[in-house]
């Protein structure tokens, strides 16, 4: 019963993050990152473990998460974060996000509409290991290790 409650919560959350943009951005529309601040646009997928307060640990067996960074101003950026399948279907509504870039090229801090925030490090140019954390209940937190692809 609470695993219900909890998969339902949780597709509850996408929904509303994802109901939030809908509009796509040209790359007209993008400002190329400053001389020394990584460039992160493109998409970026990858897997995610972690823990979910009444369900326990989990690798969330053949879910693949993706941010597709769309914008980047200097060192802020935004986008979008969906979930698939093993078939390639959407898992959960699409989540509008935004972040940041430590003045150190490295740090990232990433927050999701409706809840829900992010703290990483760039560890190679096209390499990302993020922390997803979530006080709402019931309370979440997820490593997610990104590639762009």
């Amino acid at each position: 019963m609470n695993g219900k409650i909890v998969l339902c919560a949780l597709i509850l959350l996408i929904a509303v993050l994802i109901s939030g943009c809908t509009t796509t951005t040209s790359q007209a529309n993008t400002v190329a990152a400053a001389a020394g601040t990584p460039d992160l646009i493109g998409n970026w997928t990858g897997t995610m473990v972690g823990y979910e307060y009444g369900m326990g640990y989990t690798d969330f067996s053949g879910y693949t998460i993706t941010m597709s960074v769309t914008e980047q101003n200097d060192r802020i950026f935004s986008g979008e974060i969906f979930f698939t399948n093993e078939t390639g279907s959407p898992v959960w509504e699409t989540a509008p996000c935004a972040g940041v870039i430590g003045r150190d090229g490295k740090t990232i801090r990433l927050i999701e509409y409706g809840g829900g925030s992010s703290s990483g490090t760039l560890i190679a140019p096209d390499e990302m290991e993020l922390v997803y954390s979530d006080g709402s209940d019931p309370f979440s937190i997820a490593i997610n290790v990104l590639k762009r692809s």
